[in-house]
């Protein structure tokens, strides 16, 4: 705007002198006067004049030039804009608008016969916030290349930080999405190595159908993602829409904004469920397990609210509070019975993946007063995949006192081959190898898990023992521990607290095995236990 009042402004002046020079010259050439002085002066207004002409020409040629650039950057602009509008900035791919839009306008077009796949890359959004923007920016380049490789016909897009989508044509075989699905998840979760990182990456996928699950493209898109968060649930790592997905989803989202209250209302409570030990008489050892009272529906179970704790990344605070609330218990319980205590804690990865989680542990270990040789540390074997990350905050964590078990061992995500370099002190057979054991018949897998976990110097806990036969495997083998609901299920320690006042401080001694499991069945007698309020 300044540039074009400059311009005008300038033209006004030039156009002013001109006049004057036109009417100065008309009089000299109307004048009878010859002069040498006139004809100078004459010479000299003819020069301006034309010197006038060339500026004012110049000024006009310079305002077109400048008019078409000013188009110009319009036209950049307006590009720029709808980039921005319809496109990922990271990617380059067609964002969420435009997939919505392709969708309407091949519905427009006569197709009603199309597909969408959407599918997450889990764990992105963790390694964002521990490794930082370039990291994850450049993972996201190399899907980006690898989907145009493999898929080069199809529209890809990016409709949020961690998710993509595939449009395709449906020809109503099921089959052949399937099969696609999976060579998706195969595509992804080959490792990412960037700059000497080697990283593993976990897909999750879900279909809907055109025209039979949706008639608009927002529920399209919507419900091929509620396929893709139940695809959470299942080993496949894929699901096809159904209808019931959506009342399903609607009711996790209900519960997910109950869970933000839970804490604050005091609605979480903890649980406690012992470790019997196999090879020693005095050593008690117990697993916080967490649960949540909802005011209107009951005890949920943890199943339930676990993951959507995860997803929603109340699990952060919700851990702190368990950690915290687990600690100052069991300190509580070595108070009142003069003996260790060992509690185990669960971890989750978004708490790994928190800053200053080692920081965190260290803080209220000093506030519970709770020594560091008391509190155990589960993690799973799924959170182990990115080791480079996780190897520092366990060496860390071991560095305060605390002890580490691996969670779950056996449903195949650890590589063995590494095992031996993190930092552990427990394997934790999962109870699904324990369910295959009896009496009569050696269950190969576990005696391998009990053997190798003997050979690089670990405990080993069996999870899940529900029966007498499993218990005698257990107990003829080389195993450490077992809890399950044969020795005692969850209680509240409220009535671990009230049953261990109740016993003389001689029968926390036990000369014999069979007094220490005596004991135990005693400090975790449900009898006396009230229903939580």
């Amino acid at each position: 705007m300044n540039n074009y009042s400059y311009l005008y402004r300038k033209n006004i002046v030039y156009i002013a002198i001109g006049l004057i020079a036109l009417t100065l010259l008309s009089e000299f050439i109307f004048s009878k006067e010859n002069s040498i002085s006139n004809n100078i002066i004459f010479s000299i207004l003819i020069v301006l004049l034309l010197y006038l002409v060339i500026c004012v020409k110049s000024i006009f040629t310079g305002t077109i030039n400048t008019l078409r650039d000013t188009e110009q950057r319009l036209k950049e602009s307006e590009k720029e804009k709808h980039f921005m509008s319809y496109y990922d900035g990271v990617t380059r791919l067609p964002n969420e608008r435009y997939i919505v839009e392709q969708i309407n306008n091949t519905w427009q077009n006569g197709t009603s016969q199309i597909a969408l796949v959407v599918f997450e890359v889990d764990r992105l959004t963790h390694l964002k916030s521990s490794l930082g923007s370039k990291y994850t920016n450049r993972i996201l380049e190399l899907i980006v290349e690898r989907l145009q490789c493999r898929f080069p016909n199809y529209i890809v897009g990016k409709i949020q930080e961690d998710q993509f989508v595939i449009l395709l044509e449906n020809k109503n075989e099921k089959e052949t999405f399937q099969r696609l699905c999976k060579q998706l998840i195969d595509l992804i979760e080959k490792p990412f190595n960037i700059q000497q990182l080697t990283l593993n990456m976990k897909v999750n996928v879900g279909v809907a159908y055109s025209p039979e699950d949706a008639k608009t493209a927002e529920d399209f898109l919507k419900y091929a993602q509620f396929a893709m968060y139940e695809a959470r649930r299942v080993p496949e790592q894929y699901r096809l829409f159904e209808p019931t997905m959506a009342c399903s989803r609607e009711e996790r989202l209900l519960l997910e904004k109950d869970l933000y209250k839970a804490l604050e209302n005091n609605e979480l409570f903890l649980q406690y469920q012992p470790q019997l030990k196999l090879k020693t008489k005095h050593d008690f050892s117990m697993e916080a397990l967490v649960r949540w009272n909802h005011p209107e529906k009951g005890l949920i179970p943890p199943g339930d609210f676990i993951p959507l704790a995860e997803e929603s990344g109340t699990i952060v605070p919700i851990g702190k509070w368990v950690l915290e609330t687990a600690c100052r218990q069991t300190k509580e319980l070595q108070e009142t019975i003069g003996q260790q205590v060992t509690v185990a804690v669960n971890l989750s990865l978004r708490q790994l993946y928190h800053e200053n989680f080692v920081k965190v542990v260290s803080s209220i270990l000093e506030e519970t007063q709770l020594p560091p040789k008391s509190l155990q540390l589960e993690i799973t074997e799924s959170m182990t995949m990115d080791k480079n990350f996780l190897l520092p905050i366990l060496h860390d964590l071991k560095a305060l006192g605390v002890t580490i078990a691996l969670d779950d061992f056996g449903k195949g995500y650890s590589s063995i081959s590494y095992l031996k370099d993190l930092p552990i002190d427990c394997l934790k057979i999962d109870r699904e190898f324990v369910n295959n054991m009896s009496e009569d018949e050696r269950e190969p897998l576990v005696d391998l898990i009990i053997s190798m976990a003997k050979h690089l110097n670990l405990n080993v806990v069996a999870e899940g023992v529900e029966t007498m036969e499993q218990f005698n495997y257990l107990l003829n083998s080389d195993c450490d521990a077992m809890q399950g609901y044969l020795i005692s299920k969850p209680i509240l320690f409220e009535t671990i607290i009230n049953n261990c006042r109740c016993l003389n401080k001689k029968d926390l001694h036990c000369d014999l095995q069979s007094e220490y499991y005596s004991l135990i069945k005693q400090i975790f007698n449900r009898k006396k236990e009230q229903s939580h309020k």
